[in-house]
């Protein structure tokens, strides 16, 4: 195996340790823990509104529900020291028995600590209070991530 396919086999499981971690790191860890694998001026897009940096991240999303965070489906596309990465998942609330899924549209770069995320956009599947079959009902395929 050449140096390059083993580099690219690094890096891809380096970038799925920061995705697995995203998830958990939400339910069991401190919140400043799950911030600390995003980059400084990193921008999350969710619920019509843009976040730039940690502290507006933090102001928002510290404030979310709490549950479990099911990561899907990744698909990564390195290129030299960024990444795209369109993940699948589902969030089961366990205060109520809300949950929503979506996807994940997020870039990675690669930093002297290792690959962190620079931007997320939260594409939801459904918005709003539907029933099982409404919330199906609601998909659009094929999904276009505008960038």
């Amino acid at each position: 195996m050449t140096d390059t396919a083993m580099q690219q086999i690094a890096d891809e499981l380096a970038i799925r340790r920061v995705l697995d971690e995203y998830c958990l790191r939400l339910e069991i860890n401190a919140f400043e823990e799950w911030l600390d694998l995003f980059t400084d001026d990193a921008v999350y897009v969710v619920l019509r509104r843009t976040l730039k940096g940690r502290a507006e991240i933090s102001a928002m999303l510290s404030q979310a529900p709490h549950g479990v965070h099911l990561p899907g489906a990744a698909r990564i596309t390195i290129d030299g020291d960024s990444a795209e990465v369109i993940q699948s998942y589902l969030f089961i609330a366990n205060s109520n028995d809300s949950w929503n899924s979506g996807w994940y549209d997020r870039t990675l770069v690669r930093t002297d600590d290792g690959w962190m995320i620079s931007r997320t956009v939260v594409k939801m599947a459904r918005d709003g209070d539907l029933s099982p079959n409404e919330k199906a009902n609601a998909l659009a395929f094929p999904l276009i991530f505008e960038r």
